[in-house]
């Protein structure tokens, strides 16, 4: 049931180059400890630097910007990017770097052309899956949409994902197949969030999901059923299938931790399963599968690693 990926950085496969526009060199530290377990990552101290970079070096496939700097901001630069005259720098995927404070700077990225904003503090996995995800998408279109480049699908809302187990029951259903869910509650989320902020809850979350998404099929479902909480909807899965998964889940976690810049957290987790009855109703399934991770049950517990 995995995806293919990291094919980018595969064994003696050319590194993509990356840009990354900050004028604090400590963040540009950061980055570049993050970014270059993947990529070959360029640096720039501020938007003219990173323009200059860009028009000079046809080589670089993907931008990642600040939004405050000085001469030239992560906004204008982005103007400069999607009004350019060359179809190569228009076509780049340019990420925002940003905090959640930054409500205005925010939409006027987005306005301009940004492709994706990556919360404060960021994780490894926050900016290596999203520039791996565009140039895979980009590589797609030129190998004719190849199906295995494809993610599964993604609900960040509880509305949305019981939209999609109603969806999914109504067929399974009708057809008479097996599906199954398989819950998984981040055990230490609100640890991390007491001792670092909510912010850093939340981006050990998004690690948590980008693993969930990497290790399911493309007609599956990752959704947020939670404040701490995944909900895996796999279609067409008997109580075998679901049972591979999780133990494949419980293998593949403790080696996935989330790389902060300055610290390394583990994902301390515990699981439930599901295999739905005909009848069942997409709301009472979830309530029901949730409180199954309350239950004493197979809990995977790894060493804190919160110092470092």
């Amino acid at each position: 049931m995995r995806n293919t990926h990291d094919r980018e950085h595969d064994a003696g496969a050319p590194r993509a180059r990356v840009l990354f526009v900050d004028d604090s060199r400590l963040m540009r530290f950061a980055a570049q400890r993050c970014l270059e377990k993947r990529f070959d990552v360029v640096l720039a101290e501020d938007g003219e630097a990173g323009w200059r970079r860009l028009r000079e070096d046809a080589t670089i496939r993907a931008v990642i910007t600040d939004l405050m700097m000085p001469r030239v901001d992560g906004v204008e630069l982005i103007h400069r990017i999607r009004g350019a005259t060359s179809d190569r720098l228009r076509q780049l995927p340019v990420l925002v770097v940003t905090s959640l404070e930054e409500s205005d700077g925010r939409r006027a990225a987005i306005e301009a052309g940004a492709n994706e904003l990556v919360p404060k503090p960021f994780t490894e996995s926050d900016l290596l899956d999203p520039v791996t995800t565009f140039l895979r998408q980009a590589e797609a279109e030129q190998n004719d949409d190849d199906p295995a480049m494809r993610s599964p699908n993604i609900e960040r809302s509880r509305t949305g994902l019981l939209a999609r187990m109603q969806q999914t029951l109504s067929l399974h259903d009708r057809l008479g197949l097996p599906w199954s869910l398989v819950h998984v509650r981040l055990l230490n989320r609100p640890e991390v969030s007491r001792r670092y902020g909510n912010r850093w809850g939340e981006a050990l979350m998004r690690h948590l999901e980008r693993v969930l998404i990497r290790e399911v099929r493309i007609e599956d479902t990752v959704g947020r059923s939670g404040p701490e909480t995944y909900t895996l909807v796999l279609p067409a899965t008997s109580e075998e299938g679901a049972q591979i998964l999780r133990s494949r889940l419980r293998r593949s976690l403790p080696r996935q931790p989330a790389r902060f810049p300055s610290v390394s957290i583990d994902l301390d987790v515990v699981f439930s399963m599901q295999v739905p009855r005909f009848g069942d109703e997409a709301e009472a399934l979830l309530e029901e599968g949730l409180a199954r991770l309350d239950q004493p049950a197979n809990v995977t517990h790894l060493p804190d690693r919160l110092g470092g």
